[in-house]
Order: C-alpha cells, then structure tokens, then sequence
C-alpha cells in the first residue's frame, strides 16, 4: 500500500513542484507569459493527482490506464510532467507490444514515474529517454538520463528504487540499473512478455 501511494502520489506532486519552479524562474526573467503556463499546468498536475488520491482510496489502479495501455500512458505522463522544462524527452519503442496483463501494466508505468522523478529530483539532466523493445519474446524497456549520476556502492534504496525493485521480482523479470558520477543513469527492466518467469 505504502509502494502504491507513493507511486501515484509523490509523482504527481514532484510534477507539481517541477512547474511551479519553472513558473518561478519564468517570473525571475519578467516572462509573466511562461509562468503563466507553468502555473496553469501546476494546477492540472494538482488536479489529477487529487483525483488520484480520492481514486486510490475505492482502488489502488492508475486513471491512465483506464484510458490506454502503459506506453502512452507513461509518454503522457513524462510529457505533462516535463513540458515547458529543460529536459528534453525522447520516445523510441520497437516491435509490437503484446497484451500485458493489467498489474504489468500498472508496474511498468511506476517504474517509468519513479525513473522520471528521480532524474528530476537529483539528476540535474538535459536529456531522459524512454525506449520499449519487443523481441524474441521479451520486453524490454530502458530508461536513460545523461545527468550527475551516483556510484552504486554510494546508492541506498529508498522507498522508490526498492519499489521498482519489488515490482520487476513480482513479474518475473530482471532489473539492471547502471550509474556513475557525470555519466547519467540506466534503468532497464526486462520482462518474459509471454508471462513466464524467465529462466
């Protein structure tokens, strides 16, 4: 329960925090013009994850999935949560994406939203990429930044990383996550998309 309130919750309100931080720095440079729109999409953002926050108490599962599968519902997020910003996104997604069973589904849109949050949140970067492959019966996505990065025997687990972590296990698959000072992070998950444990 905890994972999933922080998932939903503390994603959103990160994206709040991001736009109206941008609003500010738009006022800083007299664009009353651009602050405007940060504000505005501030607002949007609050207003979603409050709906979140009344929806997740009837049930614990993502409005973007309601609408679409995990792909464009986490390109939608990252795009709302970045717009107006300096990091620039980039999308890339080979093969045709099989049926994911929803709480798959459910899992990799959080582990997109904790890579992007993160990247937010300490990575001071220019650049987030998604890419999806599909082949030879895996799934494969990665997320990369070209931020400050971390050595890996520096990191400890916060609930977020340990959350994708539990996640991956949950499906069977496999998690890799690269870093080091000055070169960005890698996060990739790999998943059997036939829905077996993988050997």
């Amino acid at each position: 329960m905890a994972r999933d309130i922080h998932d939903t919750l503390a994603q959103g309100f990160t994206g709040v925090i991001v736009q109206l931080e941008a609003a500010e720095d738009a006022m800083a440079c007299g664009s009353r013009t651009e602050a405007d729109k940060h504000l505005h999409r501030a607002g949007e953002l609050a207003r979603r994850s409050l709906s979140e926050a009344r929806r997740s108490v009837h049930a614990l599962r993502p409005q973007a999935l309601q609408e679409q599968n995990f792909w464009g519902a986490l390109k939608g997020t990252i795009k709302n949560t970045t717009a107006g910003t300096a990091l620039h996104t980039m999308f890339e997604a080979k093969g045709k994406l099989p049926e994911l069973p929803q709480s798959w589904q459910e899992n990799l849109l959080h582990i997109g939203e904790e890579a992007l949050t993160n990247t937010l949140k300490y990575a001071h970067a220019r650049n987030f990429e998604t890419r999806l492959t599909y082949k030879a019966k895996k799934l494969r996505l990665e997320l990369r930044d070209d931020g400050d990065g971390f050595k890996a025997k520096d990191r400890h687990d916060g609930v977020g990383l340990r959350g994708m972590r539990e996640r991956v296990e949950q499906m069977g698959g496999e998690l890799e996550i690269s870093s080091s000072h000055g070169k960005g992070t890698k996060i990739t998950v790999v998943l059997p998309a036939n829905g077996e444990t993988m050997s």
